[in-house]
């Protein structure tokens, strides 16, 4: 079983007018300063990019509704890669998966914030590329000036996960070829022509591998944090957010995840959920909270476990683009 019976991480803005939503947003967007929490690192050095800003009541032409359809209002610690008009062709920052978590600094603020938005761009800004836009509340977090939608300058960004080998990590394997394979200490290696997803899931999931079982264990935290102990849902929800699939505070439940992502198995990632468990497979590799096909599958609890298992009454799904 694997309801969620806590609370969920992060706070959730309704879908208020947008001048209450001026005076609110300092108390209540949830951003975790860079560094906080366990369990994250950011990989390489900083780099300054030019930015802008976009939104709010200055700048109603924006909307409020990111290029993926979700509700800006809702999750207001995103941003947008710029450089074209569709996820494929918006490229500028190298063409981050949905939901890359970036560590973005502003003079002596910094933030953790999600991709969930694409953009046109333009020129440089202060000679620097411009490669990114803040949504307006994200930037005002930061300490930017709200400028009606047309402040533009430089900030310093980095790409933040476990794979980084940071928090507790370590430095995740790579093997030759498709699949990821288990080694004698119960981790897994990653493929190395992976995509960075899943080499960042793969690192999270060795962040806790062992852990122990607990229904209900892990719900309530942010998933940038490691738990004392897991049940299906948190673990699994963990490991998505190394990936940069899940921002920190994406706590979600089995059930949930009968409705996440895409139809149908993917590439790499294929997720089974039911009302009352999920597992999946990545790389190859099955993440799962017990031994279920058997003495020969591994570990008897939470990790990577090296067979097929039964999966009649399941919802398959997975994540975009994976």
């Amino acid at each position: 079983m694997d309801a969620n019976p806590l609370p969920k991480a992060g706070i959730v803005i309704t879908a208020l007018a947008l001048c209450a939503m001026l005076a609110a947003a300092f108390g209540v967007v949830a951003l975790a300063l860079l560094g906080g929490g366990d369990g994250a690192g950011v990989c390489g050095s900083p780099q300054t990019v030019g930015a802008t800003e976009y939104g709010g009541p200055g700048d109603p032409s924006s909307g409020t509704v990111g290029s993926s359809g979700v509700s800006l209002l809702k999750q207001p610690d995103s941003y947008a890669e710029l450089g074209g008009t569709t996820f494929k062709s918006a490229t500028a920052l190298g063409g981050l998966a949905y939901e890359t978590p970036l560590a973005i600094s502003w003079k002596s603020a910094s933030v953790i914030a999600y991709k969930r938005d694409i953009g046109l761009g333009g020129g440089p800004i202060d000679g620097y590329p411009r490669e990114i836009d803040l949504w307006w509340q994200l930037a005002r977090s930061l300490g930017i000036p709200y400028e009606h939608g047309s402040w533009s300058g430089t900030v310093r960004i980095a790409v933040v996960s476990p794979a980084c080998g940071a928090g507790g990590a370590g430095a995740l394997q790579t093997v030759a070829g498709p699949r990821a394979t288990l080694l004698s200490d119960d981790e897994a290696t990653a493929p190395a022509q992976a995509p960075s997803a899943v080499k960042g899931i793969i690192a999270a999931g060795n962040q806790i591998v062992g852990k122990p079982y607990l229904y209900g264990g892990g719900h309530g935290l942010p998933l940038n944090e490691i738990a004392s102990a897991y049940d299906c849902s948190s673990s699994v929800a963990h490991l998505l957010w190394g990936g940069g699939l899940l921002p920190a505070n994406g706590d979600m439940t089995s059930t949930e995840f009968e409705h996440w992502g895409l139809p149908g198995p993917g590439r790499w990632v294929t997720i089974y959920a039911s009302a009352d468990h999920v597992f999946m497979y990545v790389a190859g590799l099955r993440w799962d909270t017990h031994n279920a096909a058997g003495p020969e599958d591994g570990l008897p609890g939470i990790g990577w476990h090296p067979l097929v298992r039964e999966q009649n009454g399941f919802v398959v799904r997975h994540p975009p683009g994976l």
